[in-house]
């Protein structure tokens, strides 16, 4: 399914830079100038588009999820799937990727169970009728049923991801379910362990999983606690399923972290991790692996290249929660910006240059990324009928009922 984005509307780039000055910062003399570089930083709900002139370290920040992939980039963005009537709230999603050169979204992956359960309620209630966009559903309505997708982390082509569903039905318990998968970008296709690694490597994963399984559920037999109960009897009627399952990447190596998919009225709410497996690095993994940091004490590094002329590196506080990025380069250092952590990885526009086009398509990705809310970005297919209103807010998705609450 191809979309084409809305007609973009610039922002200056002037107005959206934040010159931070260089004082204060660690082995600095006041007369040093930083490194020059640029590149994109990505947290958990932005991008940051860092770059230096002269004296000056230019920062911009966007709610944009971007991949890299095949010399391109691309947005990742998701649009409500609302299929409401007034006395049942049914809200899905889809998850597009956009070609930020050519400017066309293509639809990579969709709920499927909120689909299922308005064609069940439409069966069921053949006079209602769906709710228009500018109509309300009942406050509190009978029915209601939501999807939410967490993207984790992308990697080259494949996204990392995490999907909730919650379903309740006066009169009856309320239904959830959890799971976590990997996306091929190019093809929107499900990715197994075997489309990753090497026959032989995807073996012992999937081998090592099943015991991982085995594990938790025995150190799970002496714990009293409620959680850990529960735990036990989603892990009693779990079977292993090896396309559950995500990318990580400890300390620069890409990892494969099983889990325990959850389904049913008496559940967690949330998948049950699997301790991380380090198989070989696959074939693919060198061309990205520069993108990911190395860990070192209480601070992230990464270098584009081992002759580059500088890192990025980010000390985290006490908390966790923030971390301060700088530049360094032998022993120096200068300082960025502060940023919500996870730091998920680094995009570099310098290692190589970044060509015209892609800049050009960047830099109108960033502008648009500036008017982004809630409720005014839409697109339109061939026959300019209008899709369901689009939003993205970085990597957490947020679905919106028609009654003004968040799911």
């Amino acid at each position: 399914m191809a979309l084409t984005s809305p007609p973009s509307r610039l922002v200056c780039l002037g107005c959206s830079l934040l010159l931070l000055a260089g004082c204060g910062d660690r082995g600095r003399s006041s007369g040093d100038a930083p490194p020059r570089a640029e590149f994109l930083v990505a947290t958990q709900d932005s991008t940051f588009w860092i770059s230096t002139n002269g004296p000056k370290v230019l920062t911009r920040g966007a709610p944009i999820t971007l991949a890299q992939y095949d010399g391109r980039f691309f947005e990742i963005y998701l649009s409500d799937d609302d299929r409401s009537y007034r006395d049942a709230l049914l809200v899905g999603f889809r998850l597009y990727r956009r070609d930020l050169q050519k400017g066309d979204s293509t639809l990579v992956f969709e709920d499927s169970i909120v689909p299922r359960i308005a064609r069940e309620y439409a069966s069921a209630h053949p006079r209602a009728h769906r709710l228009a966009p500018d109509e309300d559903a009942d406050e509190d309505p009978p029915t209601q049923a939501m999807a939410d997708l967490q993207v984790i982390d992308v990697h080259g082509a494949f996204l990392s991801f995490e999907y909730h569903v919650d379903v309740a039905n006066r009169g009856s318990q309320p239904w959830h379910a959890t799971r976590r998968g990997v996306i091929d970008l190019r093809s929107g296709s499900m990715v197994r362990v075997s489309d990753l690694f090497s026959a032989s490597v995807a073996s012992a994963l999937i081998d090592s999983g099943k015991r991982e399984l085995s594990s938790a559920l025995d150190s799970l037999r002496g714990d009293s606690r409620e959680s850990a109960r529960l735990a036990r009897v989603a892990l009693s009627r779990a079977h292993f399923d090896e396309r559950s399952f995500v990318l990580t990447v400890p300390d620069s190596q890409v990892a494969v972290e099983f889990d325990v998919p959850q389904r049913g009225t008496d559940v967690p709410d949330d998948v049950l991790p699997l301790d991380a497996l380090r198989p070989l690095a696959p074939e693919w993994w060198p061309r990205i692996a520069r993108n990911f940091a190395t860990s070192e004490s209480n601070l992230d590094r990464w270098r584009p290249l081992a002759d580059s002329s500088y890192d990025v590196v980010a000390r985290y506080d006490s908390s966790a929660e923030t971390a301060r990025l700088y530049l360094s380069r032998r022993g120096r250092e200068w300082p960025v910006r502060i940023v919500a952590t996870p730091v998920l990885h680094v995009f570099w526009l310098d290692y190589p240059p970044l060509d015209g086009a892609q800049r050009r398509a960047l830099l109108r990705a960033f502008d648009e990324a500036a008017l982004y809310d809630e409720s005014t970005r839409t697109v339109r297919d061939g026959h300019h009928h209008p899709e369901p209103r689009l939003y993205f807010t970085g990597t957490r998705s947020i679905v919106r009922h028609k009654s003004g609450r968040r799911a």
